[in-house]
Protein backbone atom coordinates (compact mmCIF):
# COMPACT_ATOMS: atom_id res chain seq x y z
CA UNK A 1 0.00 0.00 0.00
CA UNK A 2 2.74 2.58 0.54
CA UNK A 3 4.34 1.64 -2.35
CA UNK A 4 1.45 1.84 -4.67
CA UNK A 5 1.05 5.64 -2.64
CA UNK A 6 4.79 6.45 -2.93
CA UNK A 7 4.38 5.60 -7.03
CA UNK A 8 1.21 7.01 -7.95
CA UNK A 9 0.00 9.83 -5.85
CA UNK A 10 3.28 10.83 -4.61
CA UNK A 11 5.09 10.34 -8.02
CA UNK A 12 6.37 13.74 -8.11
CA UNK A 13 9.05 13.58 -6.52
CA UNK A 14 10.50 10.56 -7.60
CA UNK A 15 10.59 11.53 -11.07
CA UNK A 16 12.01 14.68 -9.87
CA UNK A 17 14.60 12.65 -8.99
CA UNK A 18 14.75 9.55 -11.15
CA UNK A 19 13.15 10.74 -14.34
CA UNK A 20 10.04 9.65 -15.77
CA UNK A 21 11.67 6.40 -17.36
CA UNK A 22 13.75 5.59 -13.57
CA UNK A 23 10.53 5.89 -12.05
CA UNK A 24 8.90 3.41 -14.34
CA UNK A 25 11.48 0.89 -14.10
CA UNK A 26 12.01 1.33 -10.13
CA UNK A 27 8.86 0.30 -9.65
CA UNK A 28 8.81 -2.65 -11.72
CA UNK A 29 11.76 -3.48 -9.96
CA UNK A 30 9.97 -2.38 -6.70
CA UNK A 31 6.95 -5.19 -7.27
CA UNK A 32 9.29 -7.59 -8.40
CA UNK A 33 11.65 -7.68 -4.65
CA UNK A 34 8.27 -6.86 -2.68
CA UNK A 35 6.84 -10.88 -2.54
CA UNK A 36 10.59 -11.95 -1.72
CA UNK A 37 10.92 -10.05 1.23
CA UNK A 38 7.76 -9.84 2.71
CA UNK A 39 8.53 -14.20 2.28
CA UNK A 40 11.54 -13.28 4.96
CA UNK A 41 9.07 -12.17 7.45
CA UNK A 42 9.36 -14.08 11.06
CA UNK A 43 5.85 -15.95 11.90
CA UNK A 44 3.54 -13.84 13.78
CA UNK A 45 0.43 -15.68 14.79
CA UNK A 46 -2.15 -13.89 16.36
CA UNK A 47 0.24 -10.50 16.49
CA UNK A 48 -1.24 -8.39 13.33
CA UNK A 49 0.12 -5.16 14.91
CA UNK A 50 3.88 -6.87 14.56
CA UNK A 51 2.59 -8.31 11.18
CA UNK A 52 1.55 -4.78 9.85
CA UNK A 53 4.75 -3.01 10.73
CA UNK A 54 7.01 -5.38 9.67
CA UNK A 55 5.41 -5.05 6.34
CA UNK A 56 5.35 -1.30 6.18
CA UNK A 57 9.60 -1.55 6.73
CA UNK A 58 9.25 -4.24 4.07
CA UNK A 59 8.02 -1.64 1.65
CA UNK A 60 10.70 0.69 2.31
CA UNK A 61 12.94 -2.38 1.98
CA UNK A 62 11.51 -3.16 -1.52
CA UNK A 63 11.97 0.56 -2.80
CA UNK A 64 15.06 1.12 -1.75
CA UNK A 65 16.33 -1.95 -3.48
CA UNK A 66 14.06 -0.87 -6.61
CA UNK A 67 15.70 2.83 -6.82
CA UNK A 68 19.47 1.66 -5.65
CA UNK A 69 20.46 4.51 -4.25
CA UNK A 70 22.39 4.40 -0.65
CA UNK A 71 20.00 3.89 2.60
CA UNK A 72 19.38 7.85 3.46
CA UNK A 73 19.09 8.91 0.19
CA UNK A 74 16.43 6.08 -0.74
CA UNK A 75 14.58 6.69 2.34
CA UNK A 76 14.21 10.69 2.31
CA UNK A 77 12.93 9.88 -1.66
CA UNK A 78 10.31 7.53 0.36
CA UNK A 79 9.12 10.00 3.08
CA UNK A 80 9.23 12.60 0.09
CA UNK A 81 7.17 10.69 -1.99
CA UNK A 82 4.68 9.53 0.68
CA UNK A 83 4.41 13.34 2.01
CA UNK A 84 3.33 14.32 -1.28
CA UNK A 85 0.63 11.46 -1.55
CA UNK A 86 -0.53 12.74 1.94
CA UNK A 87 -1.17 16.04 0.20
CA UNK A 88 -4.01 14.10 -1.75
CA UNK A 89 -5.79 12.89 1.66
CA UNK A 90 -8.91 14.64 2.28
CA UNK A 91 -9.07 16.24 6.03
CA UNK A 92 -12.23 14.07 6.89
CA UNK A 93 -9.66 11.19 6.18
CA UNK A 94 -6.76 12.97 8.01
CA UNK A 95 -9.34 13.34 10.98
CA UNK A 96 -10.99 9.94 11.02
CA UNK A 97 -7.76 7.76 11.48
CA UNK A 98 -6.72 10.33 13.96
CA UNK A 99 -9.66 10.14 16.04
CA UNK A 100 -9.40 6.10 15.78
CA UNK A 101 -5.23 6.12 16.61
CA UNK A 102 -6.86 7.62 19.93
CA UNK A 103 -9.54 5.34 20.70
CA UNK A 104 -8.01 3.66 23.80
CA UNK A 105 -9.66 -0.08 22.60
CA UNK A 106 -7.69 0.41 19.16
CA UNK A 107 -4.01 1.49 20.62
CA UNK A 108 -5.11 -1.32 23.17
CA UNK A 109 -5.38 -3.70 20.22
CA UNK A 110 -2.68 -2.78 18.04
CA UNK A 111 0.11 -3.13 20.83
CA UNK A 112 -0.94 -6.21 21.86
CA UNK A 113 -0.82 -7.45 18.50
CA UNK A 114 2.79 -6.07 18.72
CA UNK A 115 3.92 -7.29 21.97
CA UNK A 116 5.88 -11.27 21.57
CA UNK A 117 5.01 -11.30 18.34
CA UNK A 118 8.06 -11.41 15.78
CA UNK A 119 10.48 -9.40 17.87
CA UNK A 120 8.92 -6.75 19.24
CA UNK A 121 8.73 -6.22 23.22
CA UNK A 122 7.77 -3.94 25.20
CA UNK A 123 4.88 -2.38 27.33
CA UNK A 124 2.12 0.02 27.84
CA UNK A 125 2.83 3.37 29.19
CA UNK A 126 -0.04 5.47 31.23
CA UNK A 127 0.99 9.30 29.65
CA UNK A 128 -2.79 10.38 31.75
CA UNK A 129 -5.08 12.15 30.09
CA UNK A 130 -5.28 12.76 26.51
CA UNK A 131 -1.80 10.88 25.43
CA UNK A 132 -1.04 7.37 25.36
CA UNK A 133 2.44 5.91 25.30
CA UNK A 134 4.20 2.20 24.92
CA UNK A 135 7.69 1.56 25.74
CA UNK A 136 9.21 -1.23 23.27
CA UNK A 137 12.50 -2.98 24.67
CA UNK A 138 13.06 -4.90 21.54
CA UNK A 139 12.26 -3.95 18.23
CA UNK A 140 11.00 -6.52 15.32
CA UNK A 141 11.92 -4.22 12.22
CA UNK A 142 15.48 -3.10 13.75
CA UNK A 143 16.01 -7.20 14.49
CA UNK A 144 14.28 -8.12 10.53
CA UNK A 145 16.59 -5.36 9.10
CA UNK A 146 19.59 -6.47 10.32
CA UNK A 147 18.74 -10.39 9.32
CA UNK A 148 18.16 -9.99 5.88
CA UNK A 149 21.60 -7.32 5.61
CA UNK A 150 19.20 -3.56 5.71
CA UNK A 151 20.64 -2.79 9.01
CA UNK A 152 20.97 0.75 7.55
CA UNK A 153 17.61 1.27 6.90
CA UNK A 154 17.14 1.12 10.71
CA UNK A 155 16.86 5.00 11.67
CA UNK A 156 15.07 5.73 8.40
CA UNK A 157 12.03 3.13 9.79
CA UNK A 158 11.81 5.49 12.54
CA UNK A 159 11.69 8.49 10.46
CA UNK A 160 8.59 6.99 9.13
CA UNK A 161 6.63 7.06 12.13
CA UNK A 162 7.83 10.87 12.40
CA UNK A 163 6.00 11.23 8.90
CA UNK A 164 2.76 9.67 10.15
CA UNK A 165 2.55 11.54 13.11
CA UNK A 166 2.87 14.67 10.86
CA UNK A 167 0.70 13.90 8.51
CA UNK A 168 -2.16 12.69 10.74
CA UNK A 169 -1.20 15.38 13.82
CA UNK A 170 -0.64 12.24 16.48
CA UNK A 171 1.31 14.20 18.34
CA UNK A 172 4.50 11.47 18.53
CA UNK A 173 7.53 12.41 20.39
CA UNK A 174 10.48 10.33 21.41
CA UNK A 175 13.60 10.50 23.72
CA UNK A 176 15.04 7.38 22.12
CA UNK A 177 14.66 5.00 19.27
CA UNK A 178 16.21 0.89 18.91
CA UNK A 179 16.68 1.97 15.15
CA UNK A 180 18.96 5.08 16.00
CA UNK A 181 21.07 3.57 18.77
CA UNK A 182 19.00 3.24 21.87
CA UNK A 183 18.06 1.12 24.17
CA UNK A 184 14.18 1.45 23.77
CA UNK A 185 11.15 2.78 21.56
CA UNK A 186 10.13 5.61 24.23
CA UNK A 187 6.12 6.48 21.75
CA UNK A 188 4.36 8.85 23.24
CA UNK A 189 1.74 10.49 21.88
CA UNK A 190 -0.61 13.47 22.81
CA UNK A 191 -3.65 14.54 21.11
CA UNK A 192 -3.45 17.73 19.37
Amino acid sequence: MLLAAAFTLGRAPIVARLGAAGVSEARRRARLELPGILALLPPTPGKDGARYFLAAACQLVAFHRAVGLPADESAALFRSALSHAAGWLPRPVRWLYRWLYFQPWFFRRVTDGTFGGGGFEGERVDTGPGGMGVDYTACGIQSFLHRIGEAELGPQVCALDDLESEVFGLGLSRQETIGRGGSRCDFRWRRG
